[in-house]
């Protein structure tokens, strides 16, 4: 089977700035080759176990990194590729520095590699009780495993990046305690545990919160195939009466629907300017949980949420990556 392969070189100062855009796009299955590394290995050469380093690479060190996606060439595939290059494509506008170009090959047929990315798929916990599993994979789960099926497609990835991760540990406890809170305040039999879902990409929160005790969950992107493939994920896990996914823009249309708990695994930039919309529609000791932040804008951001009305709870680390949690003061 033939395969399309998507290389974006970018300047090494946005790198980071276009993984988040991928990944906030819902692509976290990508290869990184930034010549720059070979600076690291030269200055540490004993954690590297290497005795000898071929100088001509220092001439490639200054060479922009490129950010390569692999897509099978197929109708899917072909759509995953246009939504990568609309991701890149917005984030070039908004970052006229970055020095992104794209190009797109076809290789040949390699029937080996189409199945061989599986074996890097295994069942992975998130959180303390939720646990992803392949189709493929088997799993004996343990009593208070909460398992969700889903193959990670060549076109989306996984939904396993470091920033769900973290969502669906505040999810645990900002579900757990509205639950404690209107059971000590005598509301069970009320409308329960409502959560929205920002970019719902996968729909793997949407579909945690429903397992952790969600009510009703509602999921919403801005892209067509996104909901496309949320919604099959939903079915797949037989959450369909719980989960419902549309196409939809926090920052309008949302009136109607009321959440006790807004997640939002987005990107820095977009964090800040839907802030004031999930404040708007929180009523007050309503949470707010956010990802897709880089360590050097946890501040920026953090101040923004402050701003449109929040108190922060915590904030999680992964590596460079942050999620903030906040309650609607």
């Amino acid at each position: 089977m033939r395969y399309r392969e998507l290389a974006i070189s970018v300047k090494r100062e946005y790198l980071e700035g276009m993984e988040a855009a991928l990944i906030g796009a819902g692509f976290d299955s990508m290869q990184i080759d930034d010549p720059a590394d070979f600076l690291e290995i030269e200055e540490h050469p004993e954690w590297y176990k290497y005795d000898y380093i071929n100088e001509d690479l220092a001439a490639e060190a200054d060479r922009d990194p490129v950010i390569t996606l692999y897509f099978p060439d197929d109708e899917e595939g072909r759509r995953g590729c246009e939504r990568a290059a609309d991701a890149v494509k917005r984030f070039s506008e908004a970052n006229s520095g970055s020095g992104a170009l794209m190009s797109v090959r076809e290789t040949g047929d390699d029937s080996e590699w189409l199945y061989k990315w599986q074996e890097h798929f295994k069942p992975v916990r998130i959180g303390e009780r939720i646990v992803v599993r392949p189709g493929w994979e088997d799993y004996s789960p343990e009593p208070e495993d909460l398992v969700i099926e889903m193959d990670p497609g060549m076109a989306f990835g996984s939904g396993l990046h470091g920033t769900t991760s973290m969502c669906v540990k505040a999810l645990e406890k900002a579900i757990a305690e509205k639950r404690r809170r209107d059971g000590a305040d005598g509301l069970t039999g009320s409308a329960g545990v409502k959560v929205l879902d920002v970019g719902t990409g996968t729909g793997i929160l949407s579909i945690a919160a429903a397992l952790l005790g969600a009510d009703s969950c509602l999921g919403i992107d801005i892209d067509s195939e996104a909901v496309r493939v949320a919604s099959e994920n939903v079915e797949k896990n037989g959450l369909g009466g719980t989960v419902a996914i549309a196409k939809g823009d926090l920052a309008e249309g949302l009136e109607d629907f009321s959440p006790d708990i807004i997640v939002a695994n987005l990107m820095a930039d977009l964090v800040m300017r839907l802030s004031p919309a999930a404040a708007a529609l929180l009523e007050p000791g309503g949470i707010y949980i956010t990802s897709g932040i880089l360590d050097i804008k946890e501040e920026t951001v953090s101040e923004a949420i402050r701003d449109a009305g929040f108190e922060i709870t915590e904030v999680l680390h992964d590596g460079e990556w942050r999620a903030i949690a906040a309650r609607r003061r």
